[in-house]
């Protein structure tokens, strides 16, 4: 655990993505990886949620066809990662859950392209920009043992935090519709969610997915931090 613990002091010290990401790769790749995917997801609550795919040790055909075919859409592997609390293996995801024939055709094509095998987890950062890293080896015997997997998870977390803080999302006025920003002017005077359906004549149901769906453009987990995001950002006017 020591050079996980240089490993994190070295993240929380850096100040460029860029370097942060070399940081992140040299580790894994000391310990045996080869293959580093890290994927970071908007906040938003959409049908087709924005990606920013990182990805080393893959062919850059492959990569460009993930990337260009939108194929992280489809991809069970990173599904599964962010429903489950655990690491798994990317061959075993045939056997934990139900997947779709677009599923079936996307683990064929890795297959086929040589992607190989490797570890899947989740990664948590606040305003739920949540994220997905994968970790691939050439060999079975590669796999890290179940503490190296803790270190693992420990490091990347670590390093998911620091790229949030680094890459905080910036909003304009037009990046709430006119109904989240009255939810939000509603929310910055202190009213319940309860309250706030009340008020607009809207059910409880709806106002509950408004108000995530504005913590994760605004990238928060509170609604104090939400109003003052709020009137910083000129969203909103009390």
């Amino acid at each position: 655990m020591d050079m996980a613990h240089e490993a994190l002091e070295a993240i929380r010290a850096e100040t460029d993505t860029s370097a942060l990401w070399a940081l992140m790769q040299t580790y894994f790749r000391d310990r045996g990886v080869t293959k580093i995917s890290y994927h970071h997801f908007s906040g938003n609550v959409q049908a087709e949620r924005a990606v920013n795919v990182n990805a080393s040790g893959f062919s850059d055909e492959w990569v460009c066809h993930y990337i260009d075919q939108k194929l992280y859409v489809v991809d069970p592997i990173t599904e599964l990662a962010q429903s489950v609390t655990s690491p798994f293996r990317w061959s075993h995801i045939r056997d934990l859950m139900r997947l779709t024939p677009a599923q079936m055709r996307y683990l064929n094509e890795m297959r086929e392209a040589g992607v190989g095998d490797g570890i899947a987890f989740q990664v948590f950062g606040p305003g739920l920009r949540n994220g997905y890293v994968g970790l691939g080896v050439d060999r079975p015997q590669d796999f890290p043992s179940d503490a190296g997997v803790l270190d693992f998870q420990v490091v990347a977390q670590a390093g998911h935090i620091r790229y949030c803080e680094l890459n905080p999302p910036t909003l304009s006025p037009g990046d709430l519709s006119p109904r989240e920003r009255q939810i939000l002017r509603w929310i910055a005077r202190g009213k319940s969610n309860s309250s706030i359906a009340d008020i607009l004549l809207l059910s409880p149901h709806t106002v509950d997915t408004l108000v995530r769906r504005i913590f994760g453009k605004l990238g928060v987990s509170d609604r104090t931090t939400a109003a003052i995001q709020g009137v910083g950002a000129g969203l909103i006017l009390l």
